[in-house]
């Protein structure tokens, strides 16, 4: 279902989400100059989360005014989920209208990756509910996909060019946008993996050594591995206790991952939205999944009449790099 309006901060309403479509130095400045300098006319925090290119460019135009502007951190769009998390706190911090300009690294993604990318930009429009951020994305023509380029068109409420804005009538409910992503199937996990039942609460702690061996084998940092148990624990105790009492697990490796698949035979679950943004502090239920989100480089999720499947997957090559904590506003 299309959404042609969109919640623009030009309007008045709480928060926007807009795209940037530019294909050269000229026309990427000529809507993130003024979006950034009438941020700061305003007195909002105006945080910048681009390429180094573009940064650099933002910096040389800004002048003594990017001293007012927050750069973004090293590995700030480390993963999605980690990201969505790191904008939506943010904007909560400000307490207040705020600006962000934010360009997820497209480059060398894989089809997978570039997947969970666009699904994020979908989301954001969420995670940015109420918060009074305005987020402008900007996309390079010249270089990136046709597939993320048409997809960008799908996934923001509104349209920026220059200093002009205009409701995006092709957008599509993020509910609706994540559950298509959803619709493509998983591959099958390979012949050779490894595989391990557990029909209950008593099985859990064999699983999780079973995880760790096959982990360490995997040469997986320490503390990664640590992280790769609690997403197999949780996955595998929420089958326990709210699904089928049990199910099994399926772990293998490829050049770069490290992959640990949870299924409940019995289990339901409404994937577009699960464990994407973060839990209310006054409910338990629901944290299982977010906390498998936060500390994976990705998980994928399917569920239908077969089950419910969690697949975990953590880069075995990534050095350890703790995320990044909100930037605070610039005095």
């Amino acid at each position: 279902m299309s959404d042609p309006q969109p919640p623009s901060r030009p309007g008045g309403t709480p928060h926007a989400h807009h795209l940037l479509l530019y294909g050269g130095d000229e026309q990427f400045l000529a809507a993130a100059l003024p979006f950034t300098r009438d941020g700061l006319a305003a007195g909002e925090p105006v945080f910048i989360a681009t390429s180094r290119y573009n940064t650099a460019l933002l910096k040389q135009h800004l002048g003594p005014q990017a001293e007012q502007v927050s750069f973004a951190p090293a590995h700030w769009h480390r993963t999605p989920a980690q990201a969505l998390l790191a904008f939506h706190d943010q904007a909560r911090t400000f307490q207040g209208p705020s600006r962000v300009l934010g360009e997820p690294p497209w480059a060398g993604l894989s089809d997978d990756q570039a997947r969970e990318w666009i699904r994020y930009e979908c989301l954001l429009t969420l995670a940015l509910a109420s918060t009074g951020a305005w987020h402008l994305c900007p996309y390079d023509t010249r270089t990136l996909p046709d597939g993320v380029l048409h997809a960008a068109q799908l996934t923001h409420p509104a349209l920026t060019t220059g200093t002009a804005h205009r409701p995006n009538p092709a957008h599509i409910a993020p509910e609706e946008f994540s559950a298509a992503c959803d619709s493509v199937p998983l591959p099958g996990p390979p012949a050779h993996c490894e595989q391990f039942r557990f029909d209950g609460p008593q099985h859990l702690a064999q699983l999780r050594e079973f995880t760790a061996r096959l982990a360490r084998t995997a040469a997986l940092a320490p503390d990664r591995i640590d992280s790769l148990l609690i997403c197999v624990d949780q996955a595998a105790t929420t089958a326990v206790h709210h699904g089928a009492g049990g199910g099994h697990c399926r772990i293998w490796t490829t050049t770069d991952e490290i992959l640990c698949e949870v299924t409940d035979p019995h289990g339901t679950l409404n994937t577009a939205l699960a464990g994407y943004l973060p839990p209310a502090t006054a409910h338990l239920d629901g944290r299982g999944l977010w906390i498998i989100r936060q500390l994976s480089d990705a998980t994928d999720i399917r569920s239908n009449t077969n089950g419910t499947t969690i697949r975990i997957r953590m880069n075995r090559r990534r050095p350890t790099t703790p995320p990044s904590p909100p930037p605070q506003r610039a005095k």
